[in-house]
């Protein structure tokens, strides 16, 4: 099984295992993904995702060389990729990509569909589907040109140019970039602080920003507005106003 599945309370990491290939992910590797992406964003026990690659890269994209399945790109992305992609993006509890090394090609588009990218100094990223005679997929088309802008999104896709990490922090593709021997050590700890957010009013902040980019301003204004009715109905709004009274730290419990 070339996809592991690690629990930590109630924390969930998900890692491609192929590192002899870059971490390229096969057809049926991507199903197991998608199936444990699925899985974990329905448990209620979760609170929060991290996504990372075995060893020295993140994943260098799909493993052609595992073949592209027998039912054509369309439905194998379908299976696969796509529901990755859509599983990452629609889940209500924040994903954390850890990247180190290579995300290229779906790779790429694998860690840029997670809501936090951290990466080592050594990452490098890139969406070189055109370099092979391939269209971008794996949701590349729809999360690049929100992250940085129609025209510089399209100059990477069109032209697979690869870019250090430094400078996927520049375009905002990256929320940081870390010496590598720190990056595990951060990650863990900013995991430490999404599972003690109100995991709620985090999933309905989450969807309000992917919703709200396109909305107009008073459709924006009304979403808020349904948000709230429901969050003051939870048990941490009624935590986080019991410690703002008393003056102490709150204990959310994502409920």
């Amino acid at each position: 099984m070339a996809i592991h599945r690690d629990d930590d309370g109630e924390a969930v990491t998900l890692t491609i295992s192929n590192p002899d290939r870059k971490n390229a992910i096969s057809v049926e590797d991507s199903v197991t993904l998608a199936d444990h992406i699925h899985d974990v964003a329905h448990d209620d026990s979760v609170r929060c995702v991290v996504l990372t690659g075995e060893g020295d890269a993140f994943c260098s994209g799909l493993d052609l060389s595992a073949g592209m399945g027998s039912g054509g790109p369309s439905a194998e992305l379908e299976r696969g990729l796509n529901r990755i992609a859509r599983g990452l993006l629609q889940m209500e509890k924040p994903t954390v990509a850890k990247v180190h090394g290579a995300a290229v090609g779906a790779g790429a588009s694998l860690a840029t569909a997670c809501d936090f990218v951290y990466a080592s100094q050594d990452a490098v990223f890139g969406w070189g589907f055109t370099n092979i005679g391939l269209a971008p997929d794996t949701g590349a088309t729809y999360v690049l040109p929100r992250l940085i802008g129609v025209r510089r999104a399209f100059e990477l896709l069109a032209t697979g140019e690869e870019i250090s990490a430094e400078e996927a922090v520049a375009l905002n593709i990256v929320n940081d970039a870390l010496p590598a021997a720190d990056l595990d050590g951060f990650v863990e700890e900013r995991v430490a602080t999404l599972l003690n957010r109100p995991t709620k009013a985090v999933a309905e902040a989450k969807r309000l920003v992917y919703r709200n980019s396109h909305r107009s301003l008073e459709e924006a204004l009304q979403g808020e507005a349904r948000a709230q009715e429901e969050m003051i109905t939870t048990d941490d709004f009624a935590e986080g106003v019991a410690a703002f009274a008393e003056k102490r730290d709150p204990e959310f419990t994502g409920q």
